[in-house]
C-alpha cells in the first residue's frame, strides 16, 4: 500500500501514465596525473574507470594525519572540516555545508574547491556577498535550475539564499530559535537542519529543533505541515498528529510526496499529498542495521537522503552506510560495511566513515560526505 502511495496514487492527478526515473547529463569528476593521491596509491583514479562501473571513489579532500582544516585547492589538495550537506546543480558542480567553519564550499566539475560564501571560523549572521556574508553551523543545501543554492543555517534558525553571483540573503527566521509560522523573517524557526525545494517553488524544512516539518511557498509563507513544537515522538497520522524527533533532512518527489530522515527516532518518514504521515523503513527506538521490509528493516541515526525516481538513497550515519529503499519500500545496503567506520574506496560496498549528505546527480550518480572528504558513488542497479 506504502508503495502505491509514493507513486501510483498521483498518477491521476498528475496526468502521469508510468513511475518511470529521470534521464539526465553526467556528473563528470576526472582526476588526471596532475592531481594524484598520494597518501592512498590504492585508492582508484578518473579516468582509469570508466563511468559505466559501480564503485567510491574520491571527488576532493584527503584523509591524512593533517587533512583536517578547511582550505582551497583542487582535488586531494584542498581540505574540508566535518562537511555535512550537499547538493548538485545541473551544471555539474557541487555545494557543501560546513558547519564547523561557518561556510558554503563550491567544487567544480574539474575539482577544484572554493570558498563561496562565508569566512572561515567568521561565526555570525549576516547578509551581503562572497566572504562578507557570515553563518553560524549552516547544515544542508539545495539548488534551483537558475544556479541559487538555498541552505539551512541551523545556528541561527533561518533559512538563506546564495545566488549564482554568490549574494547572500535571509528568506525566513530571524535569528531566534522558536516556532512562530508566519511571513519570511517574522517566522520562526528551531535549529532547523534538512532543505529541499519542490517543483512548484516551495521549500521544505526539516525544523530539527521544534520536531516539525515545515513549508515556506512561494510567496514567503511559513506554515508547519506535520508534527507538533517542541514534541518529540514517532506517531504517523495527519498534520499535528504525526510526531517526528530531531528530523534532519528531507527532500521531495517529482509527485509531491515529502520524505523525512526523521534521526532522533533511526526512521525514514513519508508525507504524502494529502498530508499523511507513514514509516517506510526502520522503527522508532532501535537501532541497528537489517535490510527488509518496512516491519524489519532497522537504520541507525540516519541523517542525509536524496531521492532518485522512484528510489530513495539514505546516509545511514551510525551504520557507515548507504541505504536504497525501493518502490516497495524494501531496504538494502548499496554502499559501506554496517558498523565499520572507515574509508575505503574502490569496488563496493568499500567502506564510509560517518557519511552524513548524500546528492544526486543527474546521471544517477551521487556525492557523498564521509569524514572530511566527498566522494562520488556509482551503485549498482
Amino acid at each position: 500500500m506504502k508503495s502505491l502511495l509514493r507513486c501510483t496514487a498521483l498518477l491521476a492527478a498528475l496526468g502521469l501514465s508510468s513511475c518511470g526515473g529521470d534521464v539526465g547529463v553526467g556528473f563528470g569528476y576526472v582526476w588526471y596525473d596532475d592531481y594524484p593521491w598520494p597518501n592512498h596509491p590504492d585508492w582508484p583514479k578518473w579516468p582509469d574507470h570508466p563511468q559505466t562501473a559501480t564503485g567510491l571513489y574520491p571527488i576532493a579532500g584527503d584523509i591524512c594525519g593533517v587533512c583536517s582544516g578547511s582550505k582551497d585547492g583542487t582535488g586531494p589538495a584542498a581540505r574540508f572540516n566535518a562537511p555535512e550537506g550537499l547538493a548538485a546543480d545541473k551544471a555539474g558542480n557541487l555545494y557543501v555545508a560546513e558547519p564547523a567553519s561557518a561556510t558554503i564550499r563550491k567544487v567544480t566539475p574539474q575539482g577544484v574547491v572554493t570558498t563561496l560564501a562565508g569566512s572561515t571560523g567568521a561565526v555570525g549572521y549576516a547578509d551581503g556577498a562572497g566572504g562578507a556574508a557570515r553563518f553560524n553551523a549552516p547544515s544542508r543545501l539545495d539548488t534551483d535550475a537558475a544556479g541559487n543554492v538555498y541552505l539551512t543555517d541551523t545556528g541561527n534558525s533561518a533559512v538563506r539564499k546564495i545566488t549564482a553571483a554568490g549574494v547572500v540573503t535571509s528568506l525566513a527566521g530571524n535569528g531566534t530559535c522558536g516556532s512562530a509560522d508566519g511571513r519570511e523573517r517574522s517566522a520562526q524557526f528551531c535549529n532547523p537542519k534538512g532543505i529541499a525545494l519542490d517543483q512548484w517553488g516551495n521549500l521544505w524544512i526539516a525544523d530539527t529543533g521544534n520536531h516539525t516539518v515545515r513549508r515556506i511557498d512561494a510567496s514567503g509563507n511559513v506554515s508547519t505541515v506535520a508534527g507538533s513544537p517542541g514534541v518529540c515522538g514517532s506517531a504517523n497520522g495527519r498534520g499535528d498528529v504525526a510526531r517526528f524527533c530531531k528530523p534532519e533532512d528531507i527532500d521531495v518527489d517529482q509527485w509531491g510526496n515529502v520524505y523525512v530522515v526523521d534521526t532522533g527516532n533511526s526512521t525514514i518518514r513519508m508525507i504524502d499529498k494529502e498530508g499523511k504521515v507513514s514509516t517506510l523503513a526502520g522503527q522508532a527506538g532501535l537501532c541497528g542495521s537489517v535490510d527488509g521490509s518496512t516491519s524489519v528493516s532497522r537504520l541507525c541515526a540516519p541523517s542525509g537522503i536524496a531521492v532518485e525516481g522512484n528510489d530513495l538513497y539514505i546516509a545511514d550515519t551510525d551504520n557507515a552506510t548507504i541505504r536504497r529503499i525501493n518502490l516497495d519500500n524494501v531496504t538494502s545496503t548499496i554502499a559501506g560495511t554496517p558498523g565499520h567506520q572507515d574509508i575505503v574506496l574502490g569496488t563496493l560496498p568499500g567502506s564510509l566513515d560517518r557519511p552524513i549528505g548524500v546528492a544526486r546527480a543527474p546521471d544517477g550518480s551521487f556525492a557523498i560526505t564521509t569524514h572530511n572528504i566527498v566522494v562520488k558513488l556509482l551503485p549498482a542497479k
